[in-house]
């Protein structure tokens, strides 16, 4: 899912004790106006549907992050000259400089 223009609310007072009598949080209320779709005349929802979409999507993404754990990206005037995994020791970065590595 793509993400969505926030909606430009402000809380009321009431809308503020009701968040926290219902143990909501701000980045709750933010969330859920991020990915929810209105319903009714001036309600928005997040459905089961849109939850469990998001939720694949997120686990999809944790997953490439996993997958790209310790990886390199060499860059040169602004282009992707070579990546690998630089899954050992050796493969540290070098300093942005171009000095020797640390330990060497």
């Amino acid at each position: 899912m793509e993400d969505k223009p926030m909606l430009d609310v402000h809380m009321t007072d009431h809308a503020e004790v009701r968040k926290q009598q219902r143990g909501f949080r701000n980045a709750d209320i933010d969330l859920l106006l991020s990915l929810a779709e209105p319903c009714g005349y001036d309600g928005y929802r997040v459905s089961h549907q849109i939850a469990q979409n998001e939720i694949g999507r997120l686990k999809a993404k944790i997953q490439q992050i996993e997958r790209l754990a310790g990886s390199i990206a060499v860059i040169c005037e602004g282009s992707v000259v070579t990546v690998h995994h630089g899954e050992n020791s050796k493969s540290n970065c070098r300093r942005r400089n171009g000095g020797p590595r640390h330990g060497s």
